[in-house]
């Protein structure tokens, strides 16, 4: 439920005020594992992140309300430091290498993303783009944030190469 008691699974995409600013963004993560251990692990994350290796828990938490994941399921998202939780729809979802989200009604920022798992010659690349619309000063905060959140993601998927390494 939100904040205000309604059903996350019933609320439409968030839109964007026609002034908003946006902020595109891309990050890639080259990985030496496998794409199907790549993606594993970041669809594990997804659907209840303290379980899983490949997310930022320091940064924020995320969980499927209702798994497993699809195309129309809902993940909810909590920062680390409080806050509201904040709710995104799976728009797409094709396993093993790609999903799309968007953020829902309530959001404080319109935003959609694709992730891509793809396969490379030494292992796999992890790409999160996408772009968020908001005010100049939301997005500015955002922007820190994202500094944050993927430069411990980035941590993450070099702690999951050395677990794959030792166990393997």
């Amino acid at each position: 439920m939100t904040d205000t008691g309604l059903d996350p699974a019933t609320l439409p995409l968030q839109t964007a005020a026609p002034d908003a600013s946006v902020y595109p963004f891309t990050q890639t993560f080259p990985a030496a594992l496998a794409p199907e251990v790549l993606w594993a692990e970041f669809t594990r994350a997804l659907t209840n992140s303290p379980d899983a290796v490949l997310w930022a828990n320091d940064v924020s938490f995320i969980r499927a309300l209702r798994p497993p994941l699809a195309a129309g399921a809902v993940l909810a998202e909590r920062l680390a430091v409080g806050g509201p939780e904040l709710h995104y729809r799976l728009v797409r979802f094709e396993p093993p290498r790609l999903l799309e989200y968007a953020s829902l009604r309530g959001h404080p920022l319109a935003c959609s993303a694709v992730v891509t798992v793809e396969r490379t010659a030494s292992g796999s690349t992890l790409t999160w783009g996408g772009e968020y619309r908001g005010s100049e000063p939301q997005l500015a905060n955002l922007k820190r944030l994202h500094a944050v959140f993927f430069g411990e993601f980035a941590r993450r998927v070099r702690q999951l190469e050395s677990t794959a390494t030792t166990a393997g």
